[in-house]
């Protein structure tokens, strides 16, 4: 398994966008750091459920379809990424936000990567069962690549 690994930030949300082909969100904060999820996450307010990645265009007797994206842009604007945190047990990937806002990105798969974000001048990839790889941007610069939305 891996450290604790805890970065502090002061970075301002900017936007969140969702690959529907690749099944992919991509989360974009200031100061070129961003998150992306290929599995299942979550968004928590003062540590209750408000989002679930999954529910992504789910009616659930509601007027229309939940439109996620739409819904974290109102919920996040403003706000500023305090800490990214990766567990040192599970490789889970967490996103404190102000506001008492998290977001949660889960490892879902023993052979897949699940996650991948950037800060300052490396690439962390959440891989299967819970490990991390760790790309020096000098060292790879292409595979270091910001995310464009």
């Amino acid at each position: 398994m891996i450290t604790d690994l805890t970065f502090k930030t002061n970075s301002i949300f900017d936007s969140v966008a969702y690959d529907k082909d690749a099944n992919a969100w991509y989360f974009s904060f200031a100061d070129n750091i961003y998150a992306s999820s290929s599995g299942f996450w979550r968004l928590l307010k003062a540590n209750r459920i408000v989002f679930v990645s999954l529910d992504n265009g789910r009616q659930f007797g509601l007027p229309q379809p939940l439109d996620i994206v739409e819904n974290i842009m109102k919920q996040l604007t403003g706000k500023k990424l305090t800490e990214i945190k990766v567990d040192k047990d599970t490789g889970d990937l967490t996103l404190t936000i102000s506001d008492n806002i998290q977001i949660q990105i889960f490892v879902a798969s023993l052979g897949y990567e699940s996650y991948d974000f950037s800060f300052e001048d490396k690439r962390f990839i959440g891989l299967g069962s819970g490990d991390i790889g760790i790309i020096e941007a000098t060292d790879n610069p292409e595979l270091f690549i910001k995310r464009q939305l």
